[in-house]
């Protein structure tokens, strides 16, 4: 019975931590999906800039409907909040305040984004959204090696960690 009872909670702490090292490889994944999806949403807005003369929060409030729920959320609310605050300010308190999975540098370069919107004529703000798009294409390939590096192993190291710790146990 002693024995079975070891046993048993031997394989939870192993199926535990390995849950724990899977948890933590996923912010890999989430970042990289995030800034995928952050790259297309600037697509579409410099394509609704180019050719729909619709206000920043309709685009906004459109791209917030097609986005996945952490990206949803900044765009809504720089949609709600671009009359009271500005595009500019709204933007980069939406990106600064936004729980993503994205970090410091990837923030500034999405941040970057907020400089010239709604101050300029259209040109200059199809060209700021180039811009960024460039930098955030360099972001995701960075983001793409990080994932491929460090997702296995914080997978295997969660597995090697419950392992270790059944053998100090026992």
């Amino acid at each position: 019975m002693y024995i079975t009872l070891k046993i048993i909670l031997g394989i939870a702490v192993v199926i535990c931590s390995t849950q724990i090292g899977i948890l933590l490889s996923k912010k890999y994944v989430y970042r990289l999906d995030e800034l995928d999806e952050m790259k297309n949403n600037f697509q579409i807005i410099e394509n609704k800039i180019k050719y729909t003369y619709e206000p920043l929060e309709d685009i906004f409030s459109e791209i917030a409907e097609i986005s996945s729920f952490s990206v949803k959320e900044v765009f809504l609310k720089t949609s709600q909040n671009i009359k009271r605050k500005g595009a500019e300010m709204a933007w980069k308190d939406e990106i600064k305040e936004s729980d993503l999975s994205l970090k410091k540098e990837d923030k500034n370069i999405l941040k970057e984004f907020g400089n010239l919107l709604g101050k300029t004529n259209k040109e200059g703000q199809v060209n700021q959204i180039q811009f960024v798009n460039t930098l955030l294409d360099r972001q995701i390939e960075k983001a793409k090696e990080e994932k491929s590096k460090n997702e296995t192993v914080y997978k295997k190291l969660g597995l090697i960690f419950g392992i270790g710790i059944v053998i100090v146990l026992i």
